[in-house]
């Protein structure tokens, strides 16, 4: 297994360093797209149990290409959704 280090983070006109960092954004909609590693980051779970959920449907993702990509705010309404209320 060949394991590759990025560089480190260089400042290049008109990109941001959270794009250069790897977050990408569709700029006409304004939505963040995460890749797997950074959704399983988001949703405190394994990068394993992202792919399964996914492949499940039961977490909200989007192909492109062969990518999986996540939404943040679809990730937010899962969240919500999942969340279970306290009883008073």
């Amino acid at each position: 297994m060949l394991i590759t280090r990025l560089p480190p983070f260089r400042s290049r006109p008109g990109l941001s360093r959270k794009e250069s960092s790897g977050m990408v954004s569709n700029g006409t909609i304004g939505r963040r797209l995460l890749n797997v590693r950074e959704a399983a980051q988001y949703l405190d779970l394994e990068v394993d149990t992202v792919y399964k959920k996914s492949r499940l449907r039961e977490v909200p993702s989007v192909k492109v290409g062969r990518a999986l990509k996540f939404d943040v705010e679809a990730l937010n309404r899962y969240i919500e959704q999942h969340t279970i209320e306290v009883i008073d």
